[in-house]
């Protein structure tokens, strides 16, 4: 009797020591917060075929946040995102300012097999936009020029545990078709792309 209530107690100990074990080795879920912000450089375009286009340096701000699962992680993010575009069509003698802004999304999924370094891509959507044609010192309503849904692709580095240097490329699926512009020209077709530096803190 004293010898199956030695044994049992062995194995116990055996299995739980393997579970233990199995335990320690799985990769620990890790959350991870931070804030970054940057500059993005824009590249708008239109299939008009005589339309002087002009790209303006913008900016983004936000916040980022990571489920870390050890190779993969999941991140989502909120930016705050502003550009701008000098266009003047065919038809038009004054040079059209205009400025974008807007609020993205991305859904990202990072691959960080080789840490402290990041690749990721993931959809974006833009969940609140507006566009703005500035005339001396007014702002009126242009219409959307940014979709709903687009992409990016980029890379990172993380140095000294929190400072986050990360560089994107963001690009459109299609593009916003039928956009008014004053004295009834229509801009047929115009698309979006930026390459976009920023720097953020993790905590």
């Amino acid at each position: 009797m004293k010898k199956r209530m030695f044994r049992k107690f062995v194995l116990t100990l055996f299995l739980a020591a393997i579970a233990a074990s199995a335990a320690a080795q799985r990769p620990r879920t890790r959350l991870e917060w931070g804030v970054l912000g940057g500059i993005n450089v824009p590249d708008y375009t239109t299939n008009m075929t005589k339309a002087d286009v002009k790209n303006k340096m913008g900016w983004q701000v936000g916040i980022t946040t990571a489920v870390d699962l050890g190779i993969i992680a999941l991140e989502p993010q909120i930016l705050y995102v502003r550009q701008g575009i000098r266009i003047l069509p065919e038809g038009l003698s004054e040079e059209l300012n205009v400025k974008s802004r807007s609020v993205d999304v991305p859904i990202l999924v990072s691959l960080r097999l080789l840490k402290p370094f990041r690749v990721y891509a993931g959809p974006v959507f833009t969940v609140l936009n507006d566009c703005k044609r500035k005339s001396g010192d007014d702002l009126l309503d242009f219409g959307r020029v940014r979709p709903t849904l687009s992409y990016t692709v980029g890379a990172g580095v993380v140095l000294l545990r929190h400072l986050l240097i990360d560089v994107r490329y963001n690009g459109q699926f299609r593009g916003k078709p039928d956009v008014a512009l004053p004295n009834d020209v229509m801009l047929p077709e115009i698309r979006s792309y930026n390459v976009a530096l920023s720097v953020g803190y993790l905590f």
